[in-house]
């Protein structure tokens, strides 16, 4: 049971959805003019959750509370079209709180999808999934693969509330049993 909750809280931390904002590019005063203006940047944002991120912060939730918190590692989050692509090379762990121990989460691997809908109720679903995690710590050493990870974390489909802060460059996914905090 305690290796489902980890699992998903992983997971979760795995998933993780952005929000770009691309801006306009200035367009010159098509009247002849003495005076030089200077358009205002476009106000409209991409969609969320479009664009590429990294995992900060992550959190498990409801029945992987038990999970605990972490932060930090060099897993990538990119949505782009209605896909979505959860990588890392593993070089760099993330940091676990298990509450009486801490521990390192290292994925080495690829989970893929699709996503679609509104960001308050968006749809996930895994179309594959392929490498490893492993999870070491004081007492703990655990090690799962990648597509049974994607399994726990959406499995045949997940919805999640995105929220994308476009001025901080970040968005906050929430899972049913986490939620993940990317940054641009």
């Amino acid at each position: 049971m305690r290796t489902m909750r980890l699992l998903g809280a992983v997971g979760v931390v795995l998933l993780a959805a952005g929000c770009s904002s691309p801006q306009a590019a200035p367009t010159p005063d098509p009247a002849p003019s003495t005076t030089v203006t200077t358009p205002a940047p476009s106000a409209s944002a991409g969609p969320c959750p479009d664009g590429s991120y990294v995992l900060t912060t992550f959190a498990g939730r409801g029945e992987a509370s038990a999970a605990g918190k972490g932060s930090g590692g060099n897993i990538a989050a990119d949505f782009t079209d209605g896909r979505f692509t959860i990588s890392s090379d593993g070089s760099e762990p993330a940091t676990l709180d298990l509450g009486p121990v801490n521990a390192q989460l290292r994925f080495d691997g690829e989970i893929t999808g699709t996503y679609e809908g509104d960001p308050a109720a968006l749809t996930l679903k895994t179309t594959g999934a392929h490498g490893d995690v492993a999870i070491k710590g004081f007492g703990v050493s655990r090690s799962y693969s990648a597509g049974g990870l994607a399994n726990q974390l959406i499995g045949q489909s997940a919805t999640a509330q995105v929220t994308c802060d476009d001025a901080a460059g970040t968005a906050v996914v929430t899972l049913p049993n986490a939620s993940l905090t990317l940054t641009r």
